[in-house]
């Protein structure tokens, strides 16, 4: 392999262009939803996406035929997940003779961040690198946060005007994909300003948090009411000694904000969608309902279903005809991979999960790595048991590339500092001799 200058980044061109499909991407998004851009059958998203795929296929042999040593960085649970999926489709091929458009588009997006997450784990392997691709992460977000609230002031998709509320999710075809994209990437941003002493960093965030909210979607009001929750204890220990700059003026702002909030907002605008926690079956729109439609469907299902699951159209199918409504899927991952893929699915995002928090608890919580790691961790658990995120790739691209950067730069500080360390113990010791 050709030696670099001290100090280059590897690959910049592919980390470039990485970087810059969270832009693309919620610009084509956008476009397609708003317009209907199609070409034949597929949508100007589907093709887009399509062409990234078969980018990912051809680069990873690439890179690991450069750098076969990269095969120990590469994510367990994706590559298992794919396994998983193979498997999954080929028993519903056998069963039958086709594979349903409906299903086809979830688990082509599954595979989309599988194979980005698995791209980026082979590429990302120095400090400049991953901030590159944060940033990309950070720009993506902003655009996201600036269509939610020129659709708020403007006129944008307002999902819940049948419960009269005003709300935006930009020009997006649904809210509940976006507010992860908004959580995970505020906290970015915090974590990029960690060392800047201006409030930019800390109102680019503020913004993005104000715009999660005003999707009204509920998922991403818990997510952000627990990162926030987890920054203000992470703060209250750990703040001042690692002098995270930007968390410290956006927990100012932040409380300003809400006494702003408080004051002008009346309360019932800001619940307006939490009305129905009371109404049994009908809380949390119908959740109550269909996800006991899913425990039945998966306990009433056959062997081979419980073992390895009935498939995506399946699934869907089965929500429809026992629930009423065009019900995709649960809203809840471990229901989804329990009707999907059974119990082999429930084991693998078992898995998946464990896996982050290893990787997580693997960097000190107490360092700023860790701790916009944990936030990020949690953004996905409160969304996977409230609206379901394995489908998406919107949100999906932004918890795996984040964490996987965030762990690159942590375990690289920690290296340094442990050689730092271990290097004036040596000196130490040579001159007490």
């Amino acid at each position: 392999m050709k030696r670099l200058p001290a100090g280059a980044m590897r690959y910049r061109k592919i980390l470039l262009a990485l970087a810059s499909i969270p832009l693309l991407d919620c610009i084509l998004n956008q476009l397609n939803n708003a317009f209907q851009l199609n070409v034949g059958p597929f949508s100007i998203l589907q093709l887009f996406r399509g062409a990234i795929m078969v980018l990912f296929i051809v680069l990873c042999p690439w890179l690991l035929r450069r750098d076969p040593g990269g095969l120990s960085r590469v994510p367990l649970p994706a590559v298992a997940a794919l396994v998983l999926l193979a498997v999954v489709i080929s028993k519903e091929l056998v069963q039958t003779g086709t594979i349903a458009m409906t299903g086809a588009i979830p688990y082509g997006q599954m595979i989309y961040w599988l194979l980005l997450w698995i791209t980026v784990s082979l590429l990302c392997t120095q400090v400049e690198q991953a901030e590159l691709l944060l940033k990309g992460l950070a720009v993506g977000t902003v655009l996201t946060a600036l269509s939610v609230l020129v659709g708020y002031v403007h006129g944008g998709l307002n999902y819940y005007e049948d419960d009269s509320i005003r709300s935006s999710s930009g020009w997006f075809d649904t809210a509940k994909m976006i507010t992860g994209v908004l959580v995970t990437g505020g906290v970015v941003i915090l974590y990029l300003g960690r060392k800047k002493k201006g409030l930019t960093y800390p109102l680019v965030t503020l913004t993005c948090f104000a715009a999660c909210v005003l999707t009204y979607a509920r998922a991403g009001t818990v997510a952000l009411g627990v990162v926030v929750l987890w920054l203000l204890i992470w703060y209250a220990i750990e703040g001042r000694k690692q002098g995270w700059f930007s968390l410290s003026r956006f927990i100012g702002l932040g409380l300003i904000a809400a006494l702003a909030t408080a004051m002008f907002v009346p309360a019932e605008t800001l619940f307006a969608r939490w009305g129905d926690i009371d109404e049994g079956d009908k809380a949390g729109s119908g959740r109550a309902s269909f996800w006991k439609v899913a425990v039945t469907g998966y306990v009433d299902g056959k062997t081979s279903e419980q073992i390895i699951g009935r498939g995506y159209s399946s699934m869907s199918a089965l929500l429809f005809d026992n629930y009423g409504a065009d019900v995709k899927h649960t809203h809840n991952d471990g229901l989804d991979m329990l009707l999907v893929a059974g119990a082999t699915g429930g084991i693998w995002l078992l898995f998946l999960i464990g896996d982050r928090v290893v990787r997580v608890s693997r960097l000190s919580l107490a360092t700023p790595e860790g701790a916009a790691s944990a936030a990020i961790l949690l953004t996905y658990l409160c969304h996977a048991q409230f609206t379901g995120q394995l489908w998406g790739t919107d949100s999906m691209t932004y918890y795996m590339v984040s964490l996987e950067s965030l762990y690159v730069i942590g375990r690289l500080h920690k290296a340094k500092v442990s050689l730092v360390y271990r290097s004036g113990s040596a000196i130490g010791a040579a001159i007490a001799a």
